[in-house]
């Protein structure tokens, strides 16, 4: 299977790397050339823009940042829909609006194209060891078609039903965790208010039932600061979830009045640590 891929950073960097590991004929396609060099030097093609990049291949990860950013990488005169011939399939790894899938999909399907909304979860580590999560949503053929590019480099594939089934899982899944993360925060402080260690009660909750991802990230600095610096995706996930909620009647929900306040909470913590 010939793959192609565009998004080759924090995140969509190891997916490539590790697809081209398991042998994956892969072609990458980026902005900047030299952003291209560690992937060409493990043995990808790279392609001078989307449209070529689709030309050749059966199916192309989209693992860019925001929705405008998958909009322009997908559509426009040099854009993959330009380029993917019938029966392709373009699976969008970013976490966007599930709005912006749809709309997708309506583009890619006159020209014979699946859209298959499939964002990720696991992080880097999970992409290097394989053991990622696709959230797939789509149709069980286009599925069906990447599942062998999937493979490369997840563990678990679950079909959440039509297109934007899996951003409504994902924006669920992080928003809970940015949730538990603005918990966290609040507990810590409560213990040093009382007069106990912050990282020695962090450490003592991580193996105790209070553990939670969203703990992991605050009481980890590298974490805090990816979660909460420059570059952060909080705001536009939390964004997305609180219009979804809304758009359904359930703004009240307990997860989205806690996970509303992640950023700010996030950001201010980091600043103290």
């Amino acid at each position: 299977m010939r793959i192609g891929f565009i998004g080759l950073g924090n995140q969509g960097g190891p997916i490539a790397l590790r697809m081209l590991a398991q042998g994956a004929d892969l072609t990458v396609w980026a902005r900047r050339p030299a952003a291209l060099e560690p992937f060409t030097a493990a043995g990808a093609t790279a392609a001078e823009t989307p449209a070529a990049l689709a030309a050749g291949c059966e199916v192309v990860g989209v693992c860019v940042v925001g929705d405008d950013d998958v909009r322009q990488v997908i559509t426009g005169p040099q854009g993959l829909l330009a380029g993917m011939r019938p029966g392709g399939v373009i699976a969008v790894h970013a976490t966007v609006a599930p709005e912006t899938v749809v709309e997708l999909d309506a583009l890619a399907r006159p020209g014979g194209v699946h859209l298959l909304d499939a964002p990720v979860s696991g992080g880097p580590q999970g992409a290097r060891d394989g053991t990622m999560t696709v959230m797939a949503g789509g149709s069980a053929e286009a599925l069906e078609i990447a599942r062998p590019a999937l493979t490369l480099f997840a563990e678990s594939i679950p079909h959440l039903g039509p297109v934007g089934s899996g951003q409504l899982l994902k924006l669920l899944n992080n928003n809970l965790c940015y949730a538990n993360a603005a918990l966290a925060v609040s507990a810590l402080q409560v213990a040093e208010a009382l007069g106990v260690d912050r990282r020695r009660a962090a450490e003592i909750m991580r193996i105790s039932s209070g553990a939670s991802r969203g703990l992991d990230i605050v009481a980890t600095d590298t974490m805090l600061q990816k979660a909460a610096g420059p570059g952060s995706n909080v705001r536009k996930d939390v964004g997305h979830f609180l219009d979804l909620l809304k758009a359904h009647g359930l703004a009240d929900a307990p997860v989205a009045k806690v996970s509303a306040t992640a950023a700010d909470v996030l950001e201010a913590f980091v600043k103290q640590a």
